[in-house]
């Protein structure tokens, strides 16, 4: 069983799996509005995830050691190279404005894994700012770029879905955060760092509550969207007050990475039913 634990080590660490996350946060967008899915966005997305992901996690590995890669990094590597690939295919298939706001969102993660900025910082590194930027180059990706071209869709229904799935990928960070407290530099001032333990996890259910509550507002969600939303909701609840410092390896990386699959199952079978 030993390959079988590999196989699935390298699934995580390829960034297969974040790139089927971002793709089913895309389909929840799709899935919410009504929206027509569009198969070379999620294509574009899925490829771009997993080539801007493994270059974040992998780019400064690769430099320093690529003489002496270990086999599965060789493997990412060879694997990120036909992804980046295939996601120049799907480039070809988009419109200019879905290109200006994913080289938007591009830039900034080249900004969050880079050190370009001022004395040789990148995002990552900048006291408080990490966790923010993850969510706002993921709500970008999941939200932005299928509305874009939804013109029927009001100016406050999109402000307010983009509000709301912020502080949805806030909250799925922090069982993350929460497990890399011990690694992490006390300067990075994460949110577990600033509250502790116990009150992140009392921080991340009031925002996951707001953005539940923020629904109220919206005039297009029906009611199996926010049945949909609601049940997603506890789930994230319920794996943030599960989440230790000293967590199972693959416990946010795999299950809470995994919480937008239950999203779009959770929203196919109320639309199968009602």
């Amino acid at each position: 069983m030993k390959w079988l634990k590999n196989l699935f080590e390298l699934y995580i660490n390829s960034s297969i799996h974040t790139g089927i996350a971002v793709v089913c946060f895309t389909l929840v967008t799709f899935l919410e509005f009504g929206i027509e899915i569009d198969k070379n966005l999620l294509g574009f997305i899925f490829f771009g995830t997993i080539t801007s992901y493994n270059f974040v996690k992998y780019a400064s590995v690769a430099r320093l050691h690529h003489s002496s890669l270990a086999e599965n990094l060789k493997i990412i590597q060879v694997f990120s190279f036909f992804c980046f690939i295939v996601l120049l295919w799907f480039t070809l298939k988009q419109d200019y404005k879905t290109l200006f706001v994913s080289s938007i969102l591009g830039m900034l993660t080249l900004l969050y894994a880079t050190p370009v900025l001022k004395g040789h910082q990148n995002l990552r590194n900048i006291a408080g700012i990490k966790v923010f930027v993850i969510a706002i180059t993921a709500t970008g990706t999941g939200v932005l770029l299928p509305l874009l071209h939804q013109y029927e869709v009001s100016l406050q229904d999109k402000i307010l879905v983009i509000f709301q799935r912020i502080l949805i990928h806030i909250v799925l960070m922090l069982p993350f955060e929460i497990r890399d407290l011990r690694f992490d530099d006390p300067s990075l001032k994460t949110i577990p760092q600033l509250l502790g333990v116990k009150n992140t996890k009392i921080f991340g259910s009031v925002l996951m509550m707001l953005a539940v509550g923020i629904s109220i507002f919206r005039t297009n969600i029906g009611n199996q969207s926010f049945a949909g939303l609601c049940a997603f909701s506890v789930a994230v609840i319920g794996m943030l007050w599960a989440s230790r410092i000293k967590q199972k390896p693959f416990y946010a990386s795999f299950w809470v990475e995994a919480a937008p699959v239950f999203w779009v199952l959770i929203l196919v079978i109320l639309n199968e039913i009602f």
